[in-house]
């Protein structure tokens, strides 16, 4: 594993943020909406209970470029229980394999423990089965599947 560190992400560290997740959104063949990723990494950033929650890995041999990150957040149910909730994870292709992404995990994981969490949740795309592999690895279970209607969508099929 090359010379990583993970640490928070900051303000200043948005333009590495927003390649990253253009990186994660073209791999699954998505539009990036600059609207929608400004205000969620803001939102974040700037929000005293989700700050910490955005957690990156840099790569200290090449200029401290960050080369992966992952979002932690917390949430409240309907009944009151707190839960964890990991939004993304990413490490740029040259960076998978090597056990950052676990580190992510485990560093998002230590984060959601220290805000007192009952449950951590992950949703994963179909199609992003490496970290599907990841979660397993590291003892998450499938509780239940979330289906998904488009309805932007001009012709739904009744």
């Amino acid at each position: 594993m090359n010379n990583i560190r993970i640490e928070n992400a900051t303000p200043d560290q948005i333009d590495s943020l927003e390649k990253l997740m253009k990186l994660l959104i073209s791999r699954f063949g998505d539009a990036f909406d600059m609207k929608r990723f400004d205000w969620g990494i803001r939102r974040r950033i700037y929000d005293p209970l989700q700050r910490h929650g955005i957690l990156i890995a840099i790569d200290e041999d090449k200029d401290n470029e960050v080369v992966g990150m992952i979002i932690a957040e917390l949430r409240i149910d309907p009944f009151g229980t707190s839960e964890g909730y990991i939004k993304q994870v990413f490490l740029m292709e040259e960076y998978r394999g090597q056990g950052i992404g676990e580190l992510l995990v485990k560093k998002a994981i230590e984060h959601l423990q220290k805000i007192k969490v009952e449950k951590i949740k992950v949703n994963i795309k179909e199609k992003a089965k490496e970290a599907a592999n990841l979660y397993a690895k590291m003892n998450f279970k499938r509780v239940y599947e979330v289906l998904e209607l488009d309805i932007s969508k001009e012709n739904l099929d009744d």
